[in-house]
C-alpha cells in the first residue's frame, strides 16, 4: 500500500540530487522538466524524476522528454501516479527494481539484542562498511548490535523527516545465515517506535535475503521502485 506521507528514502534522494534537470519546451513554453541520472547509481540514459506542468498530457510530455534527453528509461516510485500512468500509456516495459518497506507490527523473536556505541576498533572498519552498504546515508546514528557476548552486526538509523526514520542493518559475515538480520531489524524498529518514530527501510532488489529478514521482523512492502523502458 502506498503511503502519501512517506518521504523519499536516502538512496532515492541521492539519485535525484545527482541528476541534472532538462526543461522540455513546446513553442518556447516549458511544459515539463526531466531529470537525467548522472550514471553513478543508475545508468546515465535513465530519467529519475519527471515533473509535468498542470494541464499537460503526461504521456505526451514523457515521450518528448525521452526524445529530448536521449534517455531510454524512466525510474520511479510506485506511488508516483503521474509517471506510472504516463509509462503505461506509452506502452513502456515496466519491471520492479527495488522496494520500500515499512514496519507494521512487532515480531516475535527468541534472540535478545542489545546495542552499544562503536568502540575505537569498530570505527576503523565503519567507513568501508558504510561505503559498501549505506553510501546514501549522510550522518547516520550508528550502533553495534550484540547477541549474548558477540557483536553480530551494525545498525544504522537516519531521520528522513519529523516522523520517519530509515533503518539499515549489516550483519557481520561470520554471523550470517543464523537469522540475526531479522532479530536486529525487529529490535531496532521496536525501539525506534517506542520513542514515537515510524520506521522504514529500502531494498535494491525485489526478493532475496534482506527482504526475507525484514518481513520476518514485521516489515511489509509499501511499494516498489520501477524502471519503465522502451520496448
Amino acid at each position: 500500500m502506498y503511503l502519501d506521507q512517506l518521504p523519499d528514502l536516502s538512496r532515492a534522494r541521492l539519485v535525484r540530487a545527482r541528476s541534472r534537470g532538462v526543461a522540455i519546451r513546446d513553442g518556447g513554453r516549458a511544459v515539463a522538466v526531466a531529470f537525467v541520472a548522472d550514471g553513478t547509481l543508475l545508468p546515465a540514459d535513465t530519467l529519475v524524476r519527471f515533473d509535468v506542468t498542470a494541464g499537460e498530457d503526461a504521456s505526451r510530455r514523457l515521450a518528448d522528454a525521452l526524445a529530448t534527453t536521449g534517455a531510454r528509461s524512466l525510474w520511479f516510485y510506485g506511488g508516483d501516479a503521474t509517471s506510472r500512468r504516463a509509462a503505461t500509456e506509452l506502452d513502456l516495459q515496466v519491471h520492479p527494481v527495488g522496494a520500500v518497506l515499512v514496519h507494521r507490527m512487532d515480531a516475535s523473536r527468541s534472540e535478545r539484542v542489545t546495542f552499544r556505541p562503536p568502540s575505537q576498533r569498530d570505527r576503523e572498519t565503519l567507513p568501508e562498511l558504510m561505503q559498501d552498504h549505506a553510501p546514501a546515508f549522510k550522518a547516520p546514528h550508528t550502533e553495534i548490535a550484540q547477541i549474548g557476548a558477540d557483536a553480530v552486526g551494525v545498525v544504522l538509523t537516519e531521520p528522513l523527516d519529523q516522523r520517519w526514520t530509515e533503518l539499515r542493518v549489516v550483519v557481520y559475515a561470520s554471523h550470517r545465515g543464523l537469522g540475526f538480520g531479522a532479530a536486529l531489524f525487529a529490535a531496532a524498529a521496536d525501539r525506534m517506535e517506542g520513542i514515537g518514530r515510524r520506521v522504514c527501510a529500502a531494498i535494491e532488489s525485489v526478493a532475496g535475503r534482506e527482504r526475507a529478514a525484514l518481513e520476518r521482523a514485521g516489515f511489509r512492502i509499501a511499494d516498489y521502485y520501477f524502471v519503465a523502458t522502451k520496448r
